[in-house]
């Protein structure tokens, strides 16, 4: 009897150190949760005063170069190739090719070049080339998906056909038509970050005048429809040059003097969740995956004025410029313009985070993380670190 009333005590007292030995470790562990938020709130409401070079690698090419930021990576273009390269400069991987008039789309982590007006075309990611392309016709526009799909816009006389390719550069089962003289000129071609959704925004003769046809495709929801056709939508008077999907939900084309923000919440059935028209034409614009940003002259032409909104068109900020961008970017984390004084970082709330780096004459700046900066100038990869 005793015994068990000493065994009973015991488990009791065992029971009670566990519950305190595990009361300690929640208050350490939301001790620990709210140095990590409070840290990632400081790090967000950061101004930054000064960049630091930290390395100053030089490239080939020359002027005649081009470079993209591709998930912390940077890609190097030209008429003769195309190479990835970590931000230090130091080149991963490379590819040879002559490309006439080369333009690159990239997504996610997968991007594609294609010679417009020609016929190759080349799939990579952030870690090699993926497949190659070579079309019997000529090629109009691209795009690719997160997965690396690749659509090409490709002219067949008074038709275009949109062709998919799997990361490969393999011709899939899978392509739409339009003809040009009922749907117009292609202007701009998007996929969806999972490959199955697809806009094209074409120029037509609408109504006597030139207007825009957006066009929305779905071949994973849309088999009962024709041509996998989900959704149509016709604006005249003005045209969209772009059109880019803002995760797998939303979508944005942005227009010459308007944003037209799309629901692709219910996928067969898009629709427009909120149109902004502005009283002047758009001169500068770019979309990421959040927010969207457009640059123009002010209701009163005596200045300009940059505009962001959030995927739903709500408007986040409007800021007053004194001169045209060189360069604008929707990063995850900053709004980011170049200009002839240097560079500007916004966050989303409209909080001017950094202005500087002008001694460098910067024309294309990118923010591969909170506080680095990659800029190529002059046959030069510069690297800076804010602070």
């Amino acid at each position: 009897m005793a015994a068990e009333k000493t065994r009973k005590l015991s488990e009791k007292k065992t029971r009670h150190i566990n519950r305190k030995r595990l009361v300690r470790l929640l208050i350490v562990l939301l001790l620990c949760a709210a140095a990590i938020f409070l840290l990632v709130r400081l790090l967000m409401r950061r101004n930054y005063r000064t960049a630091d070079l930290i390395s100053d690698s030089e490239q080939s090419g020359g002027s005649a170069v081009s470079y993209l930021h591709l998930g912390g990576r940077i890609l190097r273009y030209s008429q003769n190739g195309a190479a990835m390269l970590e931000g230090s400069g130091k080149e991963l991987w490379n590819l040879s090719y002559q490309y006439a008039k080369p333009k690159a789309k990239l997504q996610g982590n997968y991007g594609a070049i294609a010679d417009i007006g020609g016929t190759g075309a080349c799939i990579f990611g952030r870690d090699g080339i993926s497949g190659q392309i070579m079309t019997n016709s000529p090629i109009l526009n691209l795009a690719v998906s997160e997965k690396g799909t690749t659509v090409l816009v490709l002219e067949e006389g008074m038709t275009s056909r949109i062709q998919f390719y799997d990361r490969n550069g393999k011709a899939l089962d899978i392509s739409a038509t339009l003809e040009m003289a009922i749907s117009g000129f292609p202007l701009d071609v998007a996929l969806s970050p999972d490959g199955t959704g697809l806009i094209v925004s074409t120029g037509a003769y609408l109504s006597g005048a030139l207007g825009t046809q957006l066009v929305f495709y779905n071949f994973a929801v849309g088999k009962g429809e024709m041509n996998r056709l989900v959704g149509y939508f016709t604006y005249d008077n003005v045209l969209f040059p772009e059109v880019r999907y803002m995760g797998g939900a939303a979508a944005v084309a942005v227009g010459d003097d308007r944003l037209v923000f799309f629901d692709l919440s219910t996928e067969n059935k898009p629709k427009v969740g909120e149109e902004v028209r502005f009283d002047t034409e758009i001169s500068a614009a770019d979309a990421g995956e959040s927010h969207a940003a457009v640059v123009r002259s002010s209701d009163s032409g005596t200045g300009l004025v940059m505009e962001v909104f959030d995927k739903a068109g709500r408007k986040c900020f409007a800021t007053e410029l004194t001169e045209y961008p060189r360069y604008l970017e929707e990063g995850r984390n900053y709004v980011l313009m170049t200009s002839a004084s240097g560079v500007r970082l916004w966050d989303y709330k409209g909080k001017l985070r950094f202005t500087g780096l002008a001694e460098q004459d910067p024309q294309t700046v990118f923010a591969t993380s909170r506080n680095t900066l990659i800029q190529p100038s002059g046959g030069h990869l510069y690297r800076w670190r804010l602070r």
